[in-house]
C-alpha cells in the first residue's frame, strides 16, 4: 500500500483529462501553433550547428593531417559531453521552465559554433588542433544535451495528451530540417568558400534565433505570471507536487526499461547516419554531389516525421490504447530503418545506396511520434527528467562505442 506521502506510481496517461497540469496553465490552440514553430526553428538551427563539423570532416582531415582515428575521436567526442548536463537540465527545466534552459543553452553553444574555425590555428602540432576540436565538439555537445530534456519538459507542461505525439513529430521534424540546411547551404559554402563561412554563417543565426525566441518566451512568462496572479494557472498543490524524481521507483518499472532500450536503437542508428553518411557517399562514390545526399534524406524526413505524428494521434483518436500506438509507430520505424541500412551493405550503386538511406532517415522520423511523447505519458510531472536520464544512460553507451572503435 502507498503511503499519502509516497510519490504517486508511474503509469500511462490515456488522455488529457488525466494530465496533472493545470488547463489554464496549458497553451490554447494560438499558442500551441506559434510556440511549435518556434521550437521547430530552435530545434532544427541547434541541429545545423551540431551536423557542421561531420560535414567539413573532410577538408579538416586534409588541412589538418587527421586520419581515419582521429576524425572519430572529433566526431566522438560531442558524446562525451552530451550526456553530462542532461541530468541537471531536465531537472531545472522541469522546475523553472523549459524554455528557459533552451535558450541560455543556445546562446552558449551558438558562441561555440562561431570560434569553432578559429580556434584549431592557435595550435601548430596536429595534436593540438585534434585536441582543440575535441574539447569544442565535447562543449557543443555539453550545451546541446540540455534541448531535448528541456523540450519534452516544457511540452508535458504546455500541450495535452491528446496533442503531443504531433506537437512533438513537428518540432522534432526540425532535427532533419537543420541537417539538411547545413548540407545545402554548408555545401554552396565550401564550393565557393572556404569551410570556416560555414561556422561563421549558423552561429550568427544560432544568436539571432535565440535572441529572437526570447522575447517570445519573456512575454509568455508574464503573461503566465499575471494569470497566476489572478488564481487562473496553478495552485500551491500543484508547485508542492513538483518533487524529485524519484529514481529507484523509476528504475524498477518495465515501461522505464522499455523505453530506454527502444531510444537507445534509435540513436545509435542515427547517429551512425548523421556522423558517416557524408563521408560515406564522398568516398564510396566520389563523382557524386554532396548537395544532392546531404539534401534529399533529410528533406524527405520532414514529411514523414509529420505524418507519423498525425498517424499516432489518429490511432489514439480511433481508440487504440496511448501504449499500443507508441509501439506500433517505434516498430515502424526500427523495421524500416534496419531494413535500409542493412540493404545499402549490399549495394554499390549510387542511386539505390541513395533510396535506401533516404527511406532509413524516413523510417527514424517516424520514432518521433514514439519515444519523446512517451515519457510524457510514462510520468508527466518528471517528463524532462526522465528523458534526460534515457538520453544520459544512452549517450554513455554510445560514447564507449564511438571510443572503442
Amino acid at each position: 500500500m502507498i503511503s499519502p506521502k509516497s510519490p504517486p506510481p508511474l503509469k500511462i496517461i490515456l488522455d488529457s483529462k488525466s494530465d496533472p497540469y493545470s488547463k489554464s496553465s496549458q497553451w490554447n490552440d494560438s499558442e500551441r501553433r506559434l510556440w511549435t514553430v518556434l521550437l521547430f526553428v530552435m530545434t532544427s538551427v541547434l541541429f545545423s550547428a551540431r551536423t557542421i563539423v561531420p560535414l567539413v570532416a573532410v577538408n579538416l582531415s586534409k588541412e589538418f593531417g587527421w586520419d581515419k582515428t582521429d576524425t572519430g575521436l572529433v566526431l566522438g567526442s560531442f558524446f562525451w559531453g552530451y550526456p553530462i548536463a542532461q541530468i541537471p537540465g531536465g531537472m531545472m527545466s522541469d522546475r523553472i521552465g523549459g524554455d528557459y534552459v533552451i535558450i541560455r543553452a543556445a546562446f552558449i553553444w551558438g558562441v561555440v559554433t562561431l570560434v569553432t574555425p578559429l580556434v584549431p590555428y592557435l595550435f601548430t602540432t596536429k595534436a593540438g588542433t585534434i585536441m582543440s576540436m575535441t574539447v569544442l565538439r565535447f562543449l557543443m555537445g555539453l550545451t546541446q544535451g540540455v534541448h531535448y530534456p528541456s523540450l519534452t519538459s516544457l511540452l508535458s507542461q504546455k500541450v495535452t495528451a491528446d496533442k503531443r505525439a504531433y506537437v512533438m513529430s513537428c518540432v522534432f521534424a526540425a532535427s532533419s530540417l537543420g541537417t539538411l540546411l547545413t548540407g545545402a547551404i554548408g555545401s554552396i559554402i565550401m564550393d565557393h568558400s572556404n569551410w570556416h563561412y560555414v561556422f561563421y554563417f549558423f552561429g550568427t543565426i544560432s544568436i539571432v534565433i535565440a535572441t529572437i525566441i526570447q522575447s517570445f518566451s519573456r512575454k509568455q512568462r508574464r503573461k503566465t505570471f499575471f494569470s497566476f496572479q489572478n488564481g487562473r494557472a496553478g495552485t500551491r498543490k500543484d508547485d508542492e507536487e513538483k518533487k524529485s524524481l524519484p529514481v529507484l521507483k523509476l528504475l524498477t518499472k518495465k515501461p522505464f526499461w522499455a523505453m530506454a532500450i527502444s531510444h537507445l536503437c534509435v540513436i545509435f542508428s542515427y547517429f551512425i547516419i548523421i556522423n558517416w553518411m557524408p563521408t560515406f557517399f564522398k568516398e564510396v562514390y566520389p563523382e557524386s554531389k554532396g548537395w544532392v545526399y546531404n539534401v534529399l534524406p533529410w528533406l524527405a524526413a520532414i514529411p514523414a516525421s509529420i505524418a507519423g505524428g498525425c498517424l499516432g494521434d489518429s490511432l489514439i483518436a480511433h481508440k487504440v490504447p496511448v501504449g499500443i500506438s507508441r509501439k506500433i509507430m517505434h516498430s515502424l520505424s526500427m523495421f524500416g530503418m534496419a531494413l535500409s541500412l542493412v540493404c545499402m551493405g549490399l549495394t554499390n550503386r549510387y542511386y539505390v545506396s541513395l533510396v535506401l538511406m533516404s527511406l532509413g532517415v524516413m523510417a527514424q522520423a517516424l520514432c518521433h511520434s514514439s519515444i519523446p511523447p512517451n515519457a510524457q505519458d510514462i510520468a508527466p510531472r518528471h517528463a524532462g527528467s526522465v528523458f534526460d536520464v534515457i538520453h544520459v544512460d544512452n549517450g554513455v553507451i554510445i560514447d564507449m562505442c564511438w571510443t572503442v572503435r
